[in-house]
């Protein structure tokens, strides 16, 4: 009985020391402006890489409780707020791609601080499997109050590691989503801008509405964007022009002249364009009243030439017979 007690505790102290080793769902890495969020990913396919065999091995499934590891961070300015290196809160309507590093769900302390050293949050084969991942976001201001939440919910998931491409749909009634309370900070100055901190961090069920909270939800489907903006828009037809354009001039001055030499060729077109082809458009009618007005103009010009210089009165008989009125101004 004795054995059996000191058996028991023993297989309690180990599961205790094994759970404390584990990495909590929030890591704090720097108070108020860094923080790793651990989001576990319900039914999502784990995938992993036998590279016993070499690095070049094909990636395989299996079923382990997993989950995806999100790096959130926030400038002292709070210019933007930062998932995964993509400014997810700038003010700007392209929503960025973001690819999320995937773990086991009992990711150890060690293993995640050597994932943030060597800077494998991202997505990386280093660090294993890795998702780009669809998600729907929302800034809330909270009433009378100089705070606001932040609300980050993944919904879907893709990978094209394996050779069939994964889509996954997180459409469990358990997923969980990152909830962010930032408070803005007192101005001193005239010459600060405003800014904000992460004052709390937490994952959250999908129906936690905090009270006295509006704002409209924007949604990301990872396959309809990529960095030029939603796919078939026309902003995403300038700006994919834009940063070619850049790109082309970018190759040195080959390029440069290249492009002088289009723009004058299109000068020329548009020349010849106005000077020969102004008139392709019009109808034999229209032609016609044109060339007949041109003709009445030039009758008329000709009837007054012929009708010579005018003649004075003494020419037309008129001095010493009569009296000529109103030729001139009598004062």
């Amino acid at each position: 009985m004795i054995l059996l007690k000191a058996l028991l505790l023993a297989s309690l102290l180990l599961i205790q020391y094994a759970s404390a080793d584990v990495a909590p769902e929030i890591t704090i890495v720097q108070d108020g402006y860094n923080i790793i969020a651990k989001i576990p990913c319900s039914g999502c396919p784990f995938l992993y890489q036998d590279t016993s065999q070499g690095s070049n091995e094909p990636w395989m499934e299996k079923e382990y409780n997993n989950a995806l590891l999100l790096n959130i961070s926030l400038p002292y300015d709070s210019a933007y707020l930062s998932i995964n290196n993509a400014a997810i809160w700038s003010g700007r309507s392209t929503l960025p791609r973001i690819h999320a590093t995937q773990v086991l769900s009992d990711l150890s302390v060690s293993d995640l601080s050597a994932l943030i050293a060597a800077n494998s949050l991202e997505g990386s084969h280093e660090a294993g499997g890795f998702f780009g991942i669809s998600y729907r976001h929302s800034l809330r201001a909270i009433k009378d109050t100089p705070a606001v939440i932040f609300q980050f919910d993944v919904i879907e998931i893709w990978s094209d590691l394996p050779e069939t491409p994964i889509l996954h749909k997180l459409d469990n009634s358990e997923q969980k989503m990152l909830e962010l309370v930032l408070l803005e900070k007192p101005v001193y100055s005239a010459l600060e801008a405003p800014a904000f901190e992460i004052v709390k961090a937490s994952l959250v069920s999908r129906n936690h509405h905090p009270v006295a909270l509006t704002s409209p939800q924007q949604t990301m489907h990872f396959l309809d964007w990529d960095e030029n903006g939603r796919k078939g828009t026309v902003a995403h037809s300038l700006t994919a022009f834009g940063n070619w354009f850049i790109d082309f001039l970018d190759q040195g001055i080959w390029a440069l002249f290249v492009f002088i030499l289009v723009v004058v060729v299109l000068f020329v077109v548009v020349c010849l364009f106005i000077v020969f082809g102004w008139g392709l458009g019009q109808d034999d009618y229209e032609k016609a009243q044109v060339g007949k007005a041109k003709g009445s103009k030039r009758r008329q010009r000709s009837d007054v030439e012929s009708a010579g210089r005018f003649k004075s009165p003494e020419e037309l008989g008129l001095l010493g017979r009569a009296r000529v009125v109103g030729i001139g101004k009598s004062d």
